[in-house]
């Protein structure tokens, strides 16, 4: 907490717990923009794994840092200004708690989530700038007027709990109510403001300098592997085959996700009954024409009902940054496993070291499974 002091000093163990917040809060700004900002996510690609695990232990410590006031002995008379005290304490619960809700993936309803990522960003760059300006009025030496609601208060334990409690009110009402949405529906009344888009994806990532393109005429799907017919199909022959619909929450590992995402494409079990598969089929890889992304799925996981090689969403093609015009979706795995531009599929006895797995993530993705 950053205070303006009066009456003498604060416990040294309360001024170094005051700068810790601080630097954790910075270091929380530093990992989130790694994990989620593409230009910068893109850069350090190998070191996203590790990012993530300090992200969330810092987020764990500066939580813990926002509740020793509440089991600390407090000093007597010593005074701190208002605003002091309810910015870092209110915003920083909401921004924990948020956090919390993006951790736990299987606690909570996707669309809490979705809401959560929004805040969850929001909030902290709101907080951000309150440090820099307080951190600028601290360096200069000015200090506000003393009366009003930037006057002094004693910091009471009960006060702690009170501010504290803003913060977790202020979590529910952004993450359940939703005060976007309810501005939505007020101000657009019966036009649907309360629904997510969702085709609206958080961010479109790639691993390359851009993202690949093609046309449908040109377009072709290489299967082969342990097959006994290898197939190459074009654009026209993929369309004239059975095609599946399918409702389904897509989650990203860096924390957003979208709720009731619908995708039309075709299943796996309907290419494999036209190349006709060896008895050492184990594994199901898959390529994409970006040269450079991979991904593997044991055989199991790959025919499972749930997964498609899609190219509509939300009742449209995809566009090019969604993976036009083809692209795995393993809906309960995080969406790293959901390959985009695929153009080549293989099946084979041993498995393959995707893209991202080679990197540091897991080969085993489902939902609630820690990078």
């Amino acid at each position: 907490m950053l205070r303006w002091l009066k009456h003498g000093k604060w416990p040294r163990w309360m001024v170094r717990l005051h700068y810790y917040s601080i630097v954790s809060f910075i270091l929380l700004i530093c990992s989130g923009v790694a994990l989620f900002w593409q230009p910068v996510h893109t850069a350090l690609i190998p070191y996203l794994p590790a990012i993530y695990r300090i992200h969330i232990v810092l987020g764990i410590i500066f939580g813990v840092t926002l509740l020793v006031p509440l089991i600390a002995r407090l000093p007597v008379g010593k005074l701190i200004r208002r605003l002091d005290w309810i910015f870092p304490l209110s915003l920083g619960t909401v921004i924990v708690l948020t956090g919390i809700l993006l951790w736990q993936v299987t606690w909570f309803p996707t669309t809490w989530r979705s809401l959560a990522f929004r805040w969850h960003g929001w909030i902290s760059y709101v907080l951000g700038g309150w440090l820099i300006i307080h951190g600028i009025y601290k360096a200069l030496s000015y200090r506000p007027a003393n009366h009003g609601f930037n006057g002094y208060v004693d910091p009471e334990r009960r006060q702690f709990v009170r501010w504290l409690g803003y913060g977790v009110v202020g979590t529910v009402v952004l993450t359940v109510i939703d005060p976007v949405r309810l501005w939505k529906v007020v101000v657009t009344p019966g036009g649907g403001g309360g629904a997510q888009a969702t085709g609206s994806f958080a961010e479109y990532y790639t691993v390359t300098n851009g993202y690949p393109t093609t046309t449908l005429s040109s377009y072709q799907l290489h299967i082969g592997g342990l097959v006994t017919k290898p197939l190459t199909l074009s654009w026209q022959q993929i369309a004239s085959l059975e095609a599946v619909s399918e409702k389904e929450d897509f989650h990203c590992v860096t924390g957003w996700s979208v709720a009731g995402v619908h995708w039309k494409g075709i299943h796996l079990s309907t290419i494999t009954a036209m190349v006709g598969l060896s008895s050492n089929v184990k594994y199901v890889h898959f390529y994409s024409f970006d040269g450079q992304y991979t991904e593997s799925l044991s055989l199991p996981e790959a025919l499972d009902k749930s997964v498609l090689l899609a190219y509509e969403l939300d009742g449209k093609p995809l566009s090019t940054p969604q993976g036009f015009p083809l692209r795995l979706v393993v809906p309960k795995m995080y969406g790293y496993k959901s390959i985009k531009w695929v153009n080549k599929v293989e099946f084979s006895d041993k498995p393959l070291t995707g893209y991202w797995e080679y990197r540091g993530y897991p080969n085993e993705a489902y939902i609630g499974t820690s990078i």
